[in-house]
């Protein structure tokens, strides 16, 4: 149980930490390129990570119920069910909220400035949402 844990932990909170580091860091310093050289580091960018999240994603949300399934009779299973659901909530949000947009600007779609800025105030409230289930997720597994 004790690697399930660790592993869990690992996957879902670099996950979070990658998401957040593309608001906090990534994004700030395409703002400061000019044009042309912005949409070439966020196509890039989304091709790389566009290989990644598709199976990140998925993997994250497998642990999150292998959690809640170890975790069924145990106090804090309320807290793995909530934390298990806004991910899952949160994942299928982000395929039919923020993928569409992110493709757009990756294009370069004629109006890429105005749909990144869209993206990047959703993307904000996704990792709001990733860290609420991760923070749930460390709670019930530390405590």
């Amino acid at each position: 149980m004790q690697l399930v844990n660790v592993v869990t932990l690992f996957i879902v909170l670099t996950l979070v930490g990658v998401e957040f580091s593309v608001s906090a860091f990534m994004n700030p310093a395409a703002w400061r390129l000019e044009p042309e050289s912005q949409l070439r580091m966020l196509s890039r960018l989304a091709f790389v990570l566009g290989r990644v999240m598709p199976v990140w994603y998925p993997v994250s949300t497998l642990l999150f119920c292998i959690q809640a399934w170890f975790g069924w009779y145990t106090p804090g299973r309320s807290l793995l069910l909530e934390a298990a659901a806004i991910w899952v909530l949160t994942s299928v949000a982000s395929i039919i909220f923020l993928v569409p947009l992110n493709n757009r600007v990756a294009a370069g779609a004629a109006d890429w400035q105005r749909v990144h800025r869209i993206w990047d105030r959703r993307h904000r409230v996704r990792i709001a949402a990733l860290a609420l289930a991760a923070t749930l997720l460390t709670y019930v597994i530390a405590g």
